[in-house]
């Protein structure tokens, strides 16, 4: 009877492991399907319609600033006596500091899938990842990118697929701290202008909503699966969900996802609540950057400023959230106009824009092709040689321990004398 149910036992594993390795497999090649459908040429022509939109749309609210506002002229900027100009390494200084933050969070990641040291492709993952979010709407190409970035540099498919996994789900419990606290602390204190303010409480409901449904499926996947199916349907028959079967599956997916991360990083609390943290230290020195942008355009240090600056960056960032084109573009624009309008000074908000949006958005676009351009001139080389180094070593090791074993069992045989 004990054999018997150590053999049913066996096989449970063995089909458990089995029916994980399929779910792998299939993730890694959903994952892998989205990438060549991003590099098909369809989607490129998306991508560049997209891009010539959000082009068109930043081109005309700056004109329509231009036009109807009082700009004063950059080189009266320059030549007044309170323009800063060192203000902009200290700017570049704190985006530097929050991508050196938010690669420590994959590097961690990836040292406790790999037991592997490897911050400079977590750095390349980060940066693809971003540049994916920022040429798709609703940031939605990043995660499979990342996935199959991973996997392509020696990751197994378990961890490359459960780092994006843990990534997203760290930052969306950071975020909705950060958005709670915002939100609370601006009401109370009347900060934030009126249509920004509404547009902002929609962002924040809307990931509030997100995040609490996905945690209350993730509770029980039978209970989510018959919310998620009935959901669906009614969807399906308002004609809302074209594909229920291929909503279905991405739905459950990501409720799976999250659950078995959650399971995962909630055994090591510690670590956890410090990735939590360092993304909280992220965002604070992300939305400080347009304070340093004011005072560098002549603006008069205070705390109250900084306080009340570093609420309205978080503000822009949840009315921002909802729009579908990449960027946010537009919410983005005109949010950042209409609050800091009566903060910047001397009539310079449209500067402070321009190099506002070019840190938060356009930065991750330049900074995602330079690392296009390294891999296919010199990091695929140097990866192929480092892949070749561990399979040597591996071989080394692996004989070295044939040696022994070999070396153990002579000695006991007594065919050799010592």
């Amino acid at each position: 009877m004990f054999f018997s149910d150590q053999n049913q036992l066996k096989n449970q594993m063995s089909i458990d492991d089995l029916t994980e390795n399929l779910n792998m497999a299939d993730k890694l090649g959903e994952a892998n399907q989205e990438v060549a459908k991003q590099k098909s040429k369809k989607k490129k022509i998306t991508k560049i319609i997209f891009f010539m939109i959000n082009i068109f749309v930043v081109a005309g609210i700056l004109l329509y600033q231009v036009l109807n506002s009082n700009v004063q002229p950059f080189s009266e900027v320059v030549s007044s006596g309170s323009f800063v100009p060192q203000y902009i390494l200290l700017i570049f200084l704190l985006f530097f500091v929050g991508m050196v933050l938010e690669t420590i969070r994959v590097t961690f990641l990836l040292y406790k899938g790999t037991k592997r040291f490897r911050p400079f492709l977590s750095f390349k993952v980060i940066c693809l990842g971003r540049y994916y979010d920022c040429i798709t709407p609703m940031s939605t190409g990043g995660q499979p990118f990342q996935v199959f970035y991973l996997n392509k540099h020696g990751v197994d498919a378990g961890t490359a697929i459960s780092i994006p996994l843990a990534r997203y789900v760290v930052f969306q419990i950071a975020w909705l701290i950060i958005c709670i606290f915002a939100t609370v602390y601006s009401a109370n204190n009347n900060i934030g202008n009126g249509l920004v303010s509404a547009a902002s409480y929609i962002g924040f409901a809307l990931n509030l909503l997100m995040l609490v449904g996905v945690w209350v499926l993730s509770v029980s996947k039978r209970v989510g699966r018959v919310i998620v199916a009935k959901s669906l349907k009614i969807l399906s028959k308002m004609r809302i969900v074209k594909n229920y079967e291929k909503i279905y599956d991405k739905v459950m997916d990501t409720v799976g996802g999250f659950q078995t991360t959650m399971k995962r990083y909630t055994k090591d609390l510690k670590s956890f609540i410090l990735l939590i943290m360092c993304n909280l230290l992220q965002f604070l020195v992300q939305f400080i950057i347009p304070y340093f942008i004011f005072l560098m355009l002549g603006g008069e240090p205070s705390i109250d400023v900084f306080i009340q600056m570093w609420m309205f960056t978080i503000l822009i960032e949840c009315a921002s959230g909802f729009i579908p084109l990449p960027g946010g573009t537009g919410m983005s624009e005109i949010a950042f106009t209409l609050t800091f309008a009566s903060v910047y000074p001397n009539n310079t908000v449209f500067w402070g824009l321009l190099l506002w949006r070019f840190m938060n958005y356009y930065i991750y676009l330049v900074q995602g092709l330079f690392i296009m351009i390294y891999d296919a001139m010199i990091g695929n080389k140097k990866y192929e040689w480092q892949k070749r180094k561990w399979e040597l070593e591996a071989e080394s090791s692996k004989f070295k321990e044939d040696q022994l074993k070999r070396y153990n069992r002579t000695k006991r045989t007594g065919k050799i004398k010592l």
